[in-house]
């Protein structure tokens, strides 16, 4: 019985952790498309503007918070979580502002305030957009990876803590320290 209460917790770690994972190698895979698409752009743009370079300062951030993830899932201590959990956040934000920015390049701007949609497409441009979109998603789910990495590696230190001895009440006088996991018919209090 004291086996199925340890592996099923451990097998729900194993899967944030491996969710984790997964998410923070898109976060990377997204920075490093990010920053090509940026560096393509600014080498084609004969005056670099804020829609040619946006790519490279935020694939930067979003490369950033994949490698807190990574951190993340195998150091498991509360500041590389909160690392995450708050570059998440600002690499969302990085996101919007580089989604505004992207669209900027899709349109002229004339002297009397007037826009007007470019003839000539630029598809480097919209396959940025899509990476911010996409990097947006992204960062939502790490938010809540990062909570429930957290919630599962304060249960695993708590257990880690209380598991090191009980002390069982036998009797009246009769105190034994034991240094078993509980069983859910021992009687024990933890010290």
């Amino acid at each position: 019985m004291a086996n199925q209460r340890t592996s099923k917790p451990r097998t729900i770690f194993k899967l944030v952790e491996t969710a984790v994972f997964v998410v923070s190698g898109f976060h990377i895979f997204l920075g490093i498309l990010s920053v090509c698409l940026g560096v393509i752009s600014s080498f084609k743009a004969e005056v670099w503007l804020a829609h040619s370079v946006s790519p490279i300062w935020s694939g930067g951030f979003f490369s950033i918070t994949g490698i807190l993830g990574i951190w993340c899932a195998r150091r498991k201590s509360s500041y590389v979580i909160m690392s995450f959990t708050a570059f998440s956040v600002v690499s969302m934000v990085v996101a919007v502002v580089s989604i505004q920015l992207l669209r900027v390049g899709l349109v002229n701007h004339t002297t009397d305030g007037h826009t007007f949609q470019k003839e000539k497409k630029d598809i480097l441009i919209y396959v940025s957009l899509a990476a911010a979109g996409t990097e947006i998603l992204v960062c939502m789910a790490s938010v809540v990876l990062s909570y429930r990495i957290a919630k599962v590696a304060k249960e695993e230190h708590s257990k880690q803590r209380d598991g090191m001895f009980y002390v069982k009440v036998l009797g009246q006088k009769d105190i034994v320290v034991v240094t078993k996991p509980v069983d859910d018919h021992d009687e024990l209090t933890a010290v």
